[in-house]
């Protein structure tokens, strides 16, 4: 069975045919051949073919989607009858225990040993009724489960404030179809003063287009099988929280740091074009301010909006810049580091995932300045989870732990999402010298 993005999928790719067939018998037309032409004949009959496959398929799609929206608002709801009574939906109402929903799917999911409906009358049996209504209609992936679209919008959403390139302002645009065309502005159209009765120079901007397709982000969470055995709020907290933290750190490194090889995004290091970014710079305070100022006027130079400036960098590298100060008086340089986590007048973010032992000298980092209105992430804004308490996954000291041995279930946790920006020239950065504590 196929899922909606499957099926948007193969609508689209109905929608290309029709206009390769178009643009097939319009060549055909413009160069007169015949209108009862053998040609002309094959191509009208795939254009044919292809608008019959588009419409098959955009009534799936359309059916598809009313089930979806039926499916929400059922589990928001808690209309579901029980016995004559009304049910009440094991939803948070607490903004701290948004997602909690999905954490429910997922420990049920990996109580259940993956098996959906198994995992819906689970639910159902702990008093969760709108959870389970909410998974029965998520679909069947490849070795798992689409976690419904409203709940992996919540862990989605909630991934924001833990990854530095979404935090900073990047915008996130669904990619239902798995692919996502947008254009950059590569040259613009230029105005000038010309004499009375003189002919305007014409002019026209030039474009260059930047394709996104889904990357695929895989995440291990091995959850301890003794809480399994609770299908508390608490317990989904904690689940859901496992989840976004292994998908948030992933994600930071391949948005920042990825070079597209092995089907990774390419990541902010490697669009930033090369008058953009500075290397081998020192740690003293005057080069320090002066490398600081240039990458904020490489981008304010380039015209760009500033809609959603800032900073990514290490939290070592934010503090060694905080302790920076004045030799004449002492005064700190940059003083709104510590009361207003601000620099130069722009916020900065943090992450780990950004090293602090590159270079000969094995002590260099980096820093990252743009305006982040101007990156766009697309997203399938769907989480696919499934289980096993029989595999074995390396851990962050390299060691191999098996899941059966240790009492423990994995969890395996995919979405899919790409990176670009609209204009690289919204993004600057140096690889600095011992810019750390």
């Amino acid at each position: 069975m196929f899922d909606l993005d499957d099926l948007r999928r193969k609508r689209k790719a109905a929608a290309d045919q029709m206009q390769e067939c178009a643009t097939a018998i319009s060549a055909l037309e413009d160069g007169e051949t015949a209108a009862n032409s053998d040609e002309v004949a094959a191509a009208v009959t795939a254009f044919e073919t292809a608008e019959a496959d588009f419409k098959a398929a955009d009534v799936k799609v359309t059916r598809a989607e009313t089930v979806e929206a039926a499916q929400a608002a059922v589990a928001a709801s808690g209309d579901e009858a029980n016995g004559g009574a009304v049910t009440v939906p094991a939803v948070a109402i607490n903004p701290n225990d948004k997602g909690v929903v999905a954490g429910l799917m997922v420990a049920a999911l990996a109580s259940s040993k993956g098996d959906r409906d198994k995992a819906v009358s689970l639910l159902e049996q702990n008093g969760h009724s709108a959870v389970s209504a909410a998974l029965s209609g998520a679909t069947d992936a490849a070795g798992g489960v689409t976690i419904p679209r409203a709940q992996s919008s919540e862990l989605i959403e909630l991934l924001r404030p833990r990854v530095a390139v979404r935090a900073s302002g990047a915008r996130t645009v669904p990619m239902p179809a798995g692919e996502l065309r947008h254009a950059a502005q590569n040259s613009s159209a230029t105005a000038g003063y010309v004499g009375e009765n003189v002919k305007a120079t014409e002019s026209q901007p030039d474009f260059a287009k930047i394709d996104q397709t889904f990357k695929k982000l895989t995440s291990l969470v091995p959850i301890g099988n003794s809480l399994l055995r609770h299908t508390s709020t608490a317990m989904a907290g904690l689940v859901r929280d496992d989840l976004l933290k292994v998908m948030a750190l992933r994600e930071d490194l391949a948005f920042i740091r990825g070079d597209g090889v092995g089907n990774t995004p390419i990541g902010l290091l490697n669009w930033i074009p090369a008058a953009n970014w500075l290397t081998g710079i020192a740690a003293t305070p005057a080069v320090v301010d002066a490398t600081l100022r240039s990458l904020v006027s490489k981008v304010e130079d380039a015209d760009v909006g500033m809609v959603t400036p800032g900073w990514i960098m290490r939290a070592a590298t934010k503090n060694f810049l905080a302790s920076l100060r004045d030799a004449a008086s002492g005064v700190p340089l940059y003083p709104s580091i510590t009361t207003s986590n601000m620099l130069l007048g722009f916020p900065i973010k943090t992450t780990s995932q950004i090293p602090n032992n590159l270079g000969v000298g094995v002590n260099e980092t980096e820093v990252y300045f743009g305006d982040f209105d101007e990156v766009m992430i697309g997203d399938s804004m769907q989480i696919i989870v499934s289980s096993s308490a029989e595999a074995a996954y390396v851990d962050a000291g390299g060691n191999t732990v098996s899941a059966f041995q240790n009492d423990l279930t994995l969890m395996r946790a995919i979405s899919e999402h790409d990176l670009a920006p609209r204009h690289d020239v919204a993004l600057s950065g140096a690889q600095c010298v011992a810019w750390t504590l």
